[in-house]
């Protein structure tokens, strides 16, 4: 017998590796366009807290695991392959308007056309960031990456793990392309992203805001390590609603309900995340709109407007940080 079945007190084999200090996590919620506010709180962010401002350390490179639905599924990609903040809000700003050009009765074709947006725009812009992103297999990814979707197939929330996430891993054979578009495949926006007989829709219809999907990811991943998380929103209006504007006809059910769905679970994780974490151990980025400033901006407008205030809203987020709250993202992010 070999001397590690001989020893009592030998460990199996394969346990995870020991992790000396925290496990800092970063989690991207859901939004469309009005990802340019996440991509413009990481931009800023990555130069508050380099070294050298003009050249800023990938934000990236912070984290032990980045997870993200839809629009925050695909920052948390590029983020995971080394791009930097302002890779991400140029792309967006750059390409915002091609993926969701300006149409006549918006509304009205998305409740009863096809899916208006061309998925290819949306991958011809995420491979000018990433050009790999074709051929590299999620599962054979070196950082722990996390991405939900949901399987139209199975009618289950489906998480997708690159290779550190262990248990979550991907075992379908999806390419980061494949992920990224399943992630972000918004029903009456895009049509569904199919995959051999699979065919997935946005993750953001159950986990707009992965939060607690990456800290239970996390947890497995380090059993018994502390785990501080840094989650950012997509200035997302999470607030209550008119009680006199409730749809009375079942038609006009088809919009707001998904929109009620994503914000109910999003203040559903971001409550459990900040109960179970605390304060020092959990930070979540996010400015609603005001109602004002809403009715400008939307899953699908990319305009000057809404761009102008997704940015003003990113800059006032950082502004209203109180030096208490700069010293714990710090220290979360070591």
């Amino acid at each position: 017998m070999s001397a590690t079945r001989d020893d009592p007190f030998a460990l199996p084999a394969g346990l995870p590796r020991a992790r000396l200090g925290p496990v800092r996590v970063l989690s991207l919620s859901g939004g469309g366009y009005r990802g340019l506010f996440t991509a413009a709180v990481i931009k800023a962010l990555e130069a508050r807290l380099s070294p050298d401002p003009a050249r800023p350390v990938p934000f990236g490179q912070h984290f032990d695991l980045i997870a993200g639905t839809s629009i925050g599924g695909i920052l948390a990609t590029a983020l995971s392959c080394g791009a930097t903040g302002a890779a991400l809000q140029v792309l967006l700003q750059r390409s915002g308007s091609h993926i969701f050009p300006p149409m006549r009765l918006r509304g009205l074709r998305k409740l009863l056309g096809r899916a208006p947006y061309d998925p290819r725009r949306l991958r011809a812009a995420i491979t000018e960031l990433l050009p790999d992103a074709e051929r590299q297999l999620l599962g054979e990814h070196a950082p722990a990456l996390l991405l939900t979707t949901v399987n139209w197939t199975t009618s289950k929330l489906q998480l997708l793990g690159s290779a550190p996430t262990r248990t979550l891993r991907d075992a379908l054979g999806l390419t980061l392309m494949d992920a990224m578009l399943a992630t972000s495949a918004a029903p009456a926006h895009f049509p569904v992203h199919a995959f051999e007989h699979h065919r997935f829709v946005d993750g953001g219809l159950a986990a707009n805001a992965p939060d607690l999907h990456a800290l239970q990811c996390a947890q497995q991943m380090y059993p018994g390590a502390e785990v501080r998380m840094l989650s950012i929103g997509t200035a997302n209006p999470l607030h209550g609603r008119d009680p006199s504007a409730v749809p009375g006809r079942g038609v006009l059910w088809a919009g707001p309900v998904i929109e009620l769905v994503t914000n109910a679970q999003e203040m559903l994780a971001v409550q459990e995340c900040a109960a179970r974490l605390g304060t020092h151990r959990y930070l979540r980025l996010n400015v609603p709109p005001s109602d004002v400033q809403q009715k400008q901006m939307d899953f699908d407008v990319a305009n000057q407007i809404s761009t102008d205030l997704l940015l003003t809203l990113a800059h006032d987020c950082l502004a209203s940080l109180q030096p208490a709250d700069w010293h714990r993202l710090k220290a979360m992010l070591g």
